[in-house]
């Protein structure tokens, strides 16, 4: 059978479109494309900041 990708423009719309599909009695899969790339550049973030922490030399304390 044919698939469908639906990209709601918010939560009204998502949880609308759920019902619907409930109702008729189609199954449906939650799939989150954004998430996975924002997860990813989150990630990158934090490591890029873990390593500058580390390579920055410490300053001697009372100077």
């Amino acid at each position: 059978m044919e698939s469908i990708i639906v990209h709601t423009k918010n939560s009204m719309e998502l949880n609308a479109l759920k019902s619907v599909l409930k109702e008729m009695g189609i199954k449906y899969e939650k799939f989150h494309t954004k998430n996975t790339f924002h997860n990813q550049k989150t990630i990158k973030k934090v490591i890029d900041r873990k390593n500058e922490k580390i390579n920055k030399p410490s300053k001697p304390k009372g100077l």
